[in-house]
């Protein structure tokens, strides 16, 4: 899904698609992120999440990945880089950006001022980010914002981390039957629990 992501906007939609996932976030709260709502630090990236179901800000820390490719921070570094040679070092981390790679150019219909000001992103056009980005990629299935929360929360169980630390990492409530219904059957056949009866 990251191949031809070297324009801004593709840079752009890699740090969605690759933050979306390690922050388990929904595409309004990845939307909602400020430059200043990251921090890197010697370990990775700590963003300022705010949980809108829950009502607060969480921290959530994104480790370097050990793939360089698919790394959330290395994309974010590489999108903050490319911002700032824009002059772009305060606002929206999501933004416009249109086919000649200019950042929030303005809209306009019937000659009114249409979407932020600022440039950012709306949650709708951030998913349809994610669903272009599979399309173009080959893959099946219906693809949407909310597949990167999904997707954090049924990789990492089957990495084998406790519901409890995917819960509270991607801003699930403890005992969260929802966080329990985006667990993917995959599991059906890898940990069954016949398997050594």
């Amino acid at each position: 899904m990251l191949r031809g992501c070297n324009t801004l906007a593709g840079k752009r939609d890699a740090v969605l698609l690759l933050l979306g996932d390690a922050c388990a976030a929904r595409v309004s709260e990845l939307v909602a992120l400020d430059l200043g709502d990251l921090v890197e630090s010697e370990d990775g990236l700590l963003v300022t999440v705010y949980r809108r179901k829950l009502k607060r800000h969480d921290e959530v820390a994104v480790p370097y990945g050990s793939n360089p490719a698919t790394c959330p921070v290395r994309a974010t570094r590489a999108l903050l880089a490319a911002l700032a040679a824009e002059a772009r070092t305060a606002g929206p981390v999501f933004v416009r950006v249109d086919r000649h790679g200019r950042i929030a150019p303005p809209l306009t219909r019937r000659g009114q001022t249409i979407g932020a000001t600022d440039g950012r992103l709306t949650a709708q056009a951030a998913a349809d980010i994610v669903t272009r980005t599979a399309n173009r990629a080959g893959y099946t299935g219906k693809w949407t914002g909310h597949s990167l929360r999904r997707g954090f929360a049924t990789a990492a169980r089957r990495a084998g981390h406790t519901l409890e630390r995917i819960g509270r990492h991607g801003g699930w409530a403890d005992g969260s039957r929802a966080l329990l219904g985006y667990l993917e059957e995959g599991d059906r056949w890898e940990r069954n629990p016949v398997a050594g009866l």
